[in-house]
């Protein structure tokens, strides 16, 4: 009968300065005995600077991201690059050999404007030579931060991620959001594009709260349009800011009607009359010739009816029965 026995085995590995966050172009030489003991990677002449941090002799450098992943690796940085002279990369004493490496083992990093404060992980499968076979290592995000690499997953149907930002990255898939997506504080933004709720046969609509608890939502929900046309609200070109508040009409069930007819309002509530004849001309710039005027005494000292109301440019004329006296009057003006 065969009996097994498992030894621990220390999985971290002495921690990486930087670790770059994309292939690193070079000469890579894997070393006399084409093994990986000894190998380089040998830069253009220059400053060698890795995820917003320059890289210095004594360094050591994690290369996970490489186009040719025999390359990757950690590394010792033995030259320091200058004008002039090629930075010099050769992989760490403790990871040059095939003997070294043990499945699992991570690294943490110090410093990077990307990966610094994270880890990676040395996942299966193991290279057969090193510098020759691959070598695969594993992103883990830092403390706090959350990413997702790739797109949507098939176990949980999600169709956005978030990057380590905060931002909503777009779904790379068609699938569909399984569950409700809630944002407890802060605000939901999309710096492109169109926000949509619901889908084709599927009603969607936006609720919005006022600042105040149980005092009602604003609703925007649609209905059935009889065929596939759109209902837009746009504003036009704005010389000032302007705010359209929906009055109170009376009844829960009461609507607000939108004429096809396109043109513009104005409501006076009470404009001073002078008085002194049956013929009264009123001042409105709003108003022209094509324009359509309702007009009614509010108060007025001779008890008078109106008769007729003729528009013009700049001003209307409102006929009474008699002369009104010194009066106020309540009037608007409809125009195209």
């Amino acid at each position: 009968m065969s009996t097994f026995q498992q030894y621990n085995q220390y999985p971290w590995l002495t921690p990486v300065r930087v670790a770059a966050t994309s292939n690193q172009t070079g000469t890579y030489f894997n070393g006399q005995t084409n093994n990986g003991v000894g190998a380089t990677l040998t830069y253009a002449t220059g400053s060698l600077t890795i995820d917003s941090v320059v890289v210095v002799a004594g360094d050591r450098v994690l290369l996970a991201d490489q186009t040719n992943t025999n390359e990757n690796g950690i590394y010792m940085c033995i030259v320091t690059g200058a004008t002039g002279v090629s930075a010099v990369l050769q992989r760490a004493a403790d990871q040059q050999s095939i003997e070294q490496l043990l499945k699992g083992q991570y690294v943490t990093v110090a410093a990077g404007s990307v990966n610094g404060g994270g880890a990676f992980v040395l996942v299966e499968p193991l290279p057969a030579i090193l510098g020759v076979s691959a070598l695969s290592w594993l992103s883990q995000v830092a403390v706090g931060a959350v990413t997702f690499s790739g797109g949507a997953s098939t176990a949980n149907a999600l169709a956005v991620f978030a990057d380590t930002a905060g931002n909503l990255k777009a779904q790379t898939t068609a699938s569909t959001l399984g569950f409700g997506l809630t944002l407890a504080t802060g605000n939901f933004a999309a710096s492109q594009g169109t926000l949509t709720s619901g889908s084709s046969g599927n009603v969607g609509g936006l609720i919005l709260f006022p600042a105040t608890a149980a005092n009602g939502t604003f609703l925007l929900t649609p209905v059935n349009a009889g065929g596939a046309f759109n209902t837009t609200i746009s504003n036009g070109v704005m010389g000032q800011s302007t705010v359209y508040t929906v009055p109170d009409i009376g009844a829960a069930t009461g609507f607000l009607v939108v004429n096809a007819f396109q043109g513009r309002m104005k409501s006076v509530t009470a404009a001073v009359v002078a008085g002194g004849a049956a013929s009264q001309v009123v001042t409105d710039a709003f108003c022209t010739t094509v324009s359509t005027v309702m007009a009614n005494w509010n108060t007025s000292a001779n008890l008078v009816s109106i008769q007729k109301v003729t528009p013009g440019n700049g001003s209307f004329t409102v006929l009474s029965s008699g002369d009104p006296g010194a009066s106020t009057l309540g009037y608007i003006i409809m125009k195209a």
